[in-house]
């Protein structure tokens, strides 16, 4: 039986804005992404964060695409705000507004308008053009500088594209657990086994907030969390603030509790039994000495 308490994390909210969000037409989609945005930023005490609309649409069990209109409507509204654009790998981070009289719920956004010399137009004019080259082309050692300019950035692009390709291929069979975390369904598992899922959720955050902060890549996700790693040690510190024991995997769990009935043996204070069938020869089980 479900027993959430808030011991455990939640999420602080004015009334005031739980009143003025009930108060809007907001459809399904709309109101659960208002719900993650609350939850991954009020829910960490923080006004804004890098927040995917893959990690949105995962987090609500939705269509991607749905998500994606439903977000940028809450953007033309005034609702969600874009804090800083996306660039790369890295998604964009947004925050929710909660001055809401700059709410424009409903309101259908006028169509952006491109400035072309002074002059409003729906277009831009591109000169597409080659220049031509004769009386009026540069002089040799400047077409050089061109040419080496173009070189640079070809091999900047190229550089780009091998790095997007070694992004793609680092997430093969993997899923989002969270910004930029990326781990196969059995590592997660492996890891929820072994920290339970309040300290894997925690992990996940602070491992999602580095890698954005400085814009890291990892080729395995899931050796961040071995064993003497720092984020494995960053969580021993956090358990250690809160009075918490520090975890044991379930081999370290099963192994220290071996010892103890050992111990208790050994000092006579266990049960003395030495259950001996047919199938179990004596030899097998021989007697503790102290």
């Amino acid at each position: 039986m479900a027993s959430p308490q808030t011991e455990n994390g939640f999420t602080s909210l004015a009334n005031e804005i739980l009143e003025q969000v009930s108060r809007q037409r907001f459809n399904g989609i709309q109101r659960s992404i208002i719900d993650t945005v609350w939850r991954y930023t009020y829910g960490f005490q923080r006004k804004d964060h890098y927040l995917a609309s893959s990690f949105i649409a995962e987090a609500i069990k939705a269509d991607l695409k749905g998500v994606k209109v439903e977000m940028q409507r809450l953007i033309d509204w005034n609702v969600i705000r874009v804090v800083q654009e996306g660039h790369g790998a890295r998604p964009r981070k947004i925050s929710f507004n909660k001055n809401y009289d700059e709410w424009t719920v409903g309101e259908n956004p006028p169509p952006k308008i491109k400035k072309v010399a002074g002059v409003e137009s729906s277009t831009a004019v591109v000169e597409s053009s080659p220049p031509l080259m004769g009386e009026s082309s540069p002089p040799k050692k400047e077409r050089k500088k061109v040419l080496k300019k173009d070189n640079k950035n070809n091999k900047g692009a190229a550089k780009e594209m091998a790095s997007k390709t070694k992004l793609a291929k680092s997430r093969e069979d993997k899923q989002e657990y969270a910004d930029e975390v990326w781990l196969k369904p059995e590592e997660h598992t492996k890891l929820l086994n072994e920290f339970g899922q309040e300290g894997l959720t925690w992990m996940i955050d602070v491992l999602s907030s580095y890698k954005l902060s400085v814009d890291k890549f990892y080729a395995s996700d899931y050796a961040v969390f071995k064993k003497g790693g720092w984020l494995r040690m960053k969580y021993e510190d956090h358990l250690a603030k809160q009075n918490k024991p520090v975890f044991q995997s379930k081999s370290e769990r099963t192994k220290s509790v071996l010892d103890e009935a050992m111990a208790k043996e050994l000092n006579g204070d266990g049960t003395g039994r030495r259950d001996i069938t047919n199938e179990v020869h004596q030899l097998g089980l021989p007697e503790l000495r102290s």
